[in-house]
Parts: structure tokens; sequence; C-alpha cells
């Protein structure tokens, strides 16, 4: 097989969309010159009639724009208001590229474009020869009698494509923000948020995406591998090979040979071979076989990632072509539906047999301009979910399926996906026989594409869809029909089951139970029931009991606002004075709905927010999301039936405040050491009782834990009573609960439990009413400061109870192991700062206790 690379620099030029794919010619014969856009601050747009500008493919458009001084970066100050425009022009990538007569010998030669946004027709030395209109499924086919030997041009006219669905939206239902621009946007198979959500503004996108390369061979190919488990027994594992082979000459059969083995550490545990009698176009091969003592692929924290290397290679007609290395896992996944005592059902995930905790967030594309993610990105976005203990990201529907290290990064790291098909809050247009093909080839490619990597749990059809029709809209302007069944509920659970059936589907999330959201079944999506529903709903301000109180299984989106960190404001202010309520900070999400929220819970909970500078604000709108988010995740844990929570939302594809614990430019926030504490694989929960206290234990770890856990009531100057221990053998992968009495005023103290010895960090059973509690003024001092290689070992202590000590230096993007925590009189705590030389300060967030304003009544907001 022979290749032919076609990344590199192209040309690229804006003409209007009246100039079609027949004028090319036309286009192309313009000389060489300063490229220029006219647009100023208008949204029109004229582009220049001579110039060029150089593209490096793959690219948006957008980053030679930038480049080339046309436009500025798009997701600082306000500029995302700048680039609307993009839209309303055709964009124009032109390639030379040399062909030889070696490669034009092969029987195919297929050009390969893995993603294309959107609208593209496609002409090869002037000929245009074909249209795509799908970025979530690659360009491939034969071009071989397009090209001739020596110099070939290339040249890709893109278009957003939504010049072709004015007026057509009478199906289009979507209940977002203003920031929203086109409701057209569900007839187009793109990235949906790129037309604006209710965390993101608009940024048009249109360009060439990942690989993009000419492919020649004879003879035949694997185009699809996969490896199945089917079942574990007594450390050994059956698994199923797949295989899936293109031949090239359509009309006569060939023998072939397919060989493949599975490696583990680079050594061989199996080898295969089968002698096969081809036909042309598609054919399947398959092999069950059992693995002796199989290394299992566990999520983080339960186990280790073991990966085996899949080989395979086709020889046909004398040619021998290798498949891509893919790195497999012997896992099996399940969801446990299985019915309580009271007739409703779990949802339970269980990995090798084992039920397993999610705890993760959202996941939504990286950049607003999305094509120009880095896999440096990827990758530090997904360490950064594996120390923060995630299990599972929820892949949300209104973004893209994301490239092939993504799935191998979240496998490496044991982060399983919930795994949403591309549509979002908006009814689809199935009656259209065109968008159901496009539909049908999307689900069959990604299915197929992502079928081989551990981390994949469970495909879900869509965001929200099926949950809209009983939740969101009255009678009046309620759908006639479901639009969108014939994709979710028929064409995609066939696509799974026909290519990755070891695989759970779910036609929505939120879905189970007698409607899609219905909280005591399934997957639930909690915005509803700690919104609306009178028997869950906050009673103010975000009152934490009402987390206990609500009975769902399984929450895949709830979150809490959250400001970022100084340095990131500074950054998409680039420059400018940074002026809090100015027309910047308000651009980026600090709009006056979004901030009654976070003031009120402030207020409420912490301190007197109408006190508070801009630094005051950032640190106490940090700690807030981050209280808010340990509430909702410790009361998930506790409940015996608690099976996931994954926060809305994991990251950021702009920077904005929003609920993320990661902030755009991959800065954590003050809310991630929250989250990842009340992550712990190894867990105390602790909660107040009358007369006593109950203690969840949790160990997720897959060793057995022997516990001395001490417990009591200490004041929050120290003074224990009511003091008792009990050593309890913690079983691997296990939850359980037990109850010790006891008195004290919990307004002067709290219930506490500790093994520190065993893993298990000091837990209390104070909820983060922090205003309601006067706590003593408290000495904080640093005891130590130690080198370890690159990191500094930083060990400090209190006299009194605080609730928020934290470790600062001129530097807020500096990582510690822990953070913005809780520090117990007498209890030493040692943080690990690292790949850093400034010694930190410490200091304490002082809570104000004293009467809270009328900015404490909960206001119900619609996300």
């Amino acid at each position: 097989m022979k290749k032919l690379n076609l990344a590199g620099e192209w040309r690229l030029r804006a003409e209007f969309l009246d100039v079609g794919p027949e004028r090319v010619a036309e286009v192309a014969a313009k000389p060489d010159g300063p490229f220029t856009v006219y647009h100023g601050k208008s949204p029109n747009a004229f582009p220049a009639k001579t110039g060029f500008m150089r593209a490096q493919v793959p690219c948006d458009v957008i980053t030679p724009l930038v480049e080339n001084g046309v436009i500025e970066e798009p997701l600082i100050k306000t500029n995302t208001k700048n680039c609307l425009w993009i839209r309303d022009l055709s964009w124009w990538f032109f390639k030379e590229f040399e062909v030889t007569e070696e490669m034009l010998q092969e029987d195919v030669i297929r050009l390969n474009i893995e993603m294309l946004d959107f609208k593209a027709d496609i002409i090869l030395n002037y000929r245009p020869m074909a249209r795509h209109t799908n970025a979530f499924c690659p360009f491939c086919e034969d071009v071989k009698r397009f090209l001739k030997p020596g110099t070939n041009t290339l040249v890709i006219r893109l278009t957003s494509g939504i010049e072709d669905q004015y007026p057509k939206d009478a199906i289009s239902f979507y209940c977002a923000s203003d920031n929203a621009i086109c409701d057209q946007r569900v007839y187009l198979r793109k990235p949906q948020f790129t037309y604006g959500w209710d965390w993101c503004q608009p940024v048009p996108t249109c360009g060439i995406g990942r690989a993009i390369y000419l492919e020649a061979f004879s003879g035949a190919k694997i185009i699809s591998s996969r490896m199945d488990t089917c079942f574990l027994q007594d450390g050994n594992a059956e698994v199923e090979f797949f295989f899936e082979l293109d031949k090239t000459n359509m009309t006569a059969s060939a023998e072939a040979v397919l060989e493949y083995e599975l490696l583990f550490d680079g050594k061989p545990v199996y080898q295969g071979r089968q002698e096969l009698l081809l036909v042309g176009g598609l054919n399947y091969a398959q092999e069950k076989v059992e693995l002796q003592q199989a290394k299992l692929w566990w999520p983080n924290g339960y186990g280790e990632q073991n990966l085996y290397e899949l080989h395979a290679r086709c020889t046909c007609m004398g040619n021998t072509v290798e498949d891509r290395v893919k790195k497999v896992g012997v896992r099996t996944v399940e969801i446990d539906h299985s019915k309580l005592s009271d007739g409703t059902r779990n949802f339970f995930f269980r990995v090798n047999g084992v039920r397993v905790f999610c705890k993760g967030g959202n996941w939504v594309p990286t950049d607003s301009v999305y094509l120009r993610t880095p896999d440096s990105t990827y990758r530090t976005l997904v360490e950064e979910g594996k120390a923060a203990g995630f299990t599972m990201f929820r892949m949300w529907g209104g973004g893209t399926y994301e490239p092939d290290c993504f799935y191998e990064y979240c496998s490496e790291c044991g982060i399983l996906l919930m795994h949403d098909f591309m549509y979002a809050c908006g009814f689809y247009p199935d009656t259209l026989n065109s968008f159901l093909f496009e539909a049908q080839r999307e689900a069959d490619y990604q299915t197929k594409r992502l079928a081989h990597y551990p981390c994949m749990a469970v495909w879900t059809g869509n965001n929200e869809i099926s949950e809209s029709i009983t939740d969101w809209f009255p009678e009046p302007i309620a759908p006639d029909r479901f639009y969108g069944e014939k994709i979710f509920n028929y064409i995609q659970p066939s696509a799974v089951h026909q290519n990755s059936p070891r695989i759970p589907y779910m036609p929505s999330s939120p879905y189970f139970g007698g409607k899609a959201n219905q909280v005591d079944d399934g997957d639930v999506h909690a915005w509803t029931y700690l919104g609306r529903d009178p028997k869950t709903k906050f009673k103010f301000s975000y009152e934490l009991e009402a987390f206990d109180r609500m009975p769902a299984r399984f929450s895949s989106e709830y979150g809490f606002f959250g400001a970022q960190m100084e340095s990131t404001v500074q950054r998409y202010h680039d420059g400018e004075e940074v002026v809090r309520g100015g027309e910047i900070w308000k651009h980026h999400g600090e709009f006056d709905r979004k901030r009654n929220g976070i003031d009120g819970a402030i207020n409420r909970h912490l301190t007197d927010f109408s006190k508070l500078d801009m630094q005051g604000y950032l640190l106490y709108s940090g700690i807030m999301q981050g209280c808010l988010y340990s509430e909702m995740s410790e009361a998930m844990r506790q409940k015996p039936y608690g099976a996931g929570d994954l926060i809305w939302m994991y990251n950021d594809c702009w920077p904005e405040t929003g609920w993320t614990v990661i902030d755009y430019y991959l800065t954590r926030k003050v809310s991630f050491y929250f989250l990842k504490r009340a992550f712990d694989t190894r867990k105390l929960i602790v909660r107040s009782r009358e007369g006593g206290a109950v203690v969840t234990v949790i160990n997720e770890t897959p060793e057995t834990v022997s516990a001395e856990i001490r417990y009591g009531y200490m004041k929050f100057t120290g003074e224990k009573a009511c003091t008792g221990s009990k050593t309890l053998q913690v079983p691997a992968h296990s939850w359980q609960q037990f109850d010790f009495d006891g008195e004290g005023d919990l307004r002067e103290g709290f219930f506490f439990a500790s093994a520190l010895e065993s893993g298990f960090e000091t837990a209390d059973s104070l909820r983060a009413y922090y205003r309601d509690v006067a706590f003593p003024k408290a000495q904080v001092k640093v005891d130590s400061v130690e080198k370890d290689g690159n990191d500094l070992m930083v060990t400090v202590s209190a006299d009194a109870y605080v609730p928020v000590a934290y470790l600062k230096t001129s530097d807020d993007r500096v990582h510690y192991s822990d953070n913005y925590f809780k520090l117990y009189p007498g209890e030493k705590k040692t943080v690990r700062v690292l790949n850093c030389t400034e010694e930190p300060v410490v200091y304490t967030a002082e809570m104000e206790p004293g009467e809270r304003s009328a900015a404490d009544e909960f206001q119900e907001a619609s996300f």
C-alpha cells in the first residue's frame, strides 16, 4: 500500500456564495497577492478580487484568518461578535501534489479526508467529482480516474451549508439561550454547539480536519477490526475477533490470507491465521478463542488498565497490507437494571461483573474552533480527569466525535465513556431520506470506529430529546410527533447491535422509566428535580438537603457556576483593563442571570457577597462551586442505590464563568480540588442524625483494607467527646455504613470519622452552611517545606477548625496534590506542590456569620 500525505501548506481564499464549483478555473486564475476581507465590525464581508492566504491543513479557516491578520483571535475580548460573517462566504482550498506512475499502477487510489466542515465540493484537476455534507463521516472515494502522472491539483470548496436551509425551520424546536443564532442547525450534520448554546457564543466553523491523504493499494485490506470479550471465568476470558475486509477487484474472487496476533507487553499471547476466498467489496471473518489468565482492563481506581495490542494483516494477489495497530482490553461492561423491593430499578454500570460508581463530568468540545485542538490538549484533559478520580466522561451530544487519540487516552487512563450520538436539544428531520441516509452512514461509521476501545461503556442516542417530549413543551406548542425516532429508536440501535454488540445502547440521555427523565429510574438530568419537583426542589438558595432528598440512581447532568482563576480573566481581556461588570467581563459568561445565582449562593453559605472585591469574588465563587459539587457527589455516593454523578460540565470550549472545573486554558479552577476529594477512591462520608451520626465507608480500590476508624464529636477548638473506634475489614470494591451514638452542639462542632493510616481522609458532618456558624479565629501556619525532586512538600496545620485553607504562589496555574482544604485542630496536612520552586503562602477563606439578604432566595433557572 502506498500513501501520500496531503496535509501541509495549501492556498486559501474566500468567494461569495454564488461562486460555485463550476467556476473553479476562474477562482484558480486569480493572482497571488495580499488577501483581504472587508468587513470591519459589520455582519457583511467582501472578499478581495485577488489574493490567497497560506493555510496549514488540517485547519479551520479561522486559524489562517488569524495568522494573516484578517481577524483577531475570536475567543478573547468580545471578538466572537466579529467573525459571524465567516458563515456567509465560500472558502476555497487549493493544493498541488505529485503522483507517480508507480502509484497509478495500483488497483484503487482513494482520497481520504477524515473531517470536512461542512458542505464540501471536491474538485480534482479542475473536474468537480463529489459533494460531501457530513462532518461526522469521512470522505473516502476512489479517485484514480481523475489523476494523472506528475502534478495534480485538488480543490475543496467549503461553505457553512446553512445557506441551503433558510427558512426550513418547520420542525425546529430548540430550548436554549439568546446565544443560539440558527435553529436550522438540525439539518446539518456538524457540531451543533458552533451555532451557540447557553454556555458558549456562536463561532462559525468551516475547514478540513484531521487526516487527509491518498491511499493506493491492490488486492485487499482490513478496513475494520475489533476484539470483543464474551465472558470471564476463573481468570480466563473468551474473546472474539472480528475483521471486515475490502477487496479491490469487484468482478472476480481471489485467495487471501488473514493473519493476526494479540500481544501483551510485547509478547504474543495468541496468533490466528485464516485462508479466505474473497469476493469484490466487503468480506467478513471472525474467530472465538479462550485467553488463559487474561489481564483485565479496569476503570480508574478499580484496578489496572491492562491493554493488549492487536496486529493484523491481509495478503491478497501478492500484496500484504497491514492494519493499524489497535490497543484493546479484556473487559465486560453492562448496565444492571435489577428491580428493588419498592418496584423501582437500579441503574448500575458493572465492569467485569463489579459495580462501578461512575464519577466524572460531561465532556464538551475542547475549543469553539474545534479543528485546531492539538493531541496534547486531549492528553492533558484526560489525565486531569484521572487525577480528579474520574471513572467516566459523558460525551455530550451537541459536540463532536473526538479523534482517535482521545479514545486512546481514555482507555489508558481508565475513564469510561457514556457516549451520545451527536444530536442535541432539537427535533431532527427524519422525514427527509437524504438526512436519514447521512444518519445511517454516521452511525455505521462511528460505531465501527470506536468499537474496539475498552473505554466505551454505553452509546446514547442523543442529548435530552426524549426528555423534551415530556418535560419541555406545553401542549399548544408541542410537536405533532417525535421527530427523530427513526434515527434514535431504529437506525442507531441497529448500528450498535451490528458493530459493537457488547456495548449497551440507550435511545437518549436521560432515559428509562415511565418518562425519559424519571428521577427514580435510570439516568437523570437533575435540573428538573432540583428546580421544579416539589418533593426534591431547593427550598432556598442551594439547600443542601435537597441532594439527599433526590432519589436519583445516576445523575449524568447537574452543575453549578463558578468563576475562573484570575490569570484566565486577564488572559481573555488580552491587555484590556479588567472591569468587573464591563462589556468583556459580561461577554464571557458574567451576565446578570448567572451572577444572581452565584451571588445568592455565596451570600447564603459563605459571606456577604456585596463586600467582595474582584479577587474576593473569584475566590468565593470558586469555593462555593466546589462546596456544591462536593455536597452533590457525597449525597449520591452515600445512597445504597447511588450509581453515578457526572457534573455538568467538565471542560470548556472557550473562557467563561461556567460549570466547569477545568477552564479553556486548561487551568484548574478552585472547585477542581473539592471534586477531587469528593471522588476519592477510599472515602468516608459522615451525616449527623438524631443522637449521633452515620458513616459511609467506600473502598473502590482492588485491595481489601483493614481500617481502624476513629469517630466521635469534636468542637471547633479541638476538644473531643463521645469518641470511639471501630475496626473494619473493608473489602475491595465495597460500600458499607455504620451508625454511632453521640451528642454535641452542631453550632460549636461536628461529628467526625478518620482512618488516615488506611488512606481514608478525615470526614465530618458539617454541611456547607458556613454562615450559620461562628468559627473561632484559627492560627494557621506552614510547619515545613521540603524539596522532593522538582516538587515541594509543604506541611501546614491550624490550632482550630478551618473550613477552607489554601496555598498560593504568584502563579495560580500551579498544581497541588490538594488545595482549598479543611484543616482540623492538631492534624497536620502535607501537600505536594508540583514543579514549583516558589514557597507558597497559606491563607484561609474567612466565613462571615450573620443575616443574609434577599439574594438567598432561590431563583429558578432554566438551562
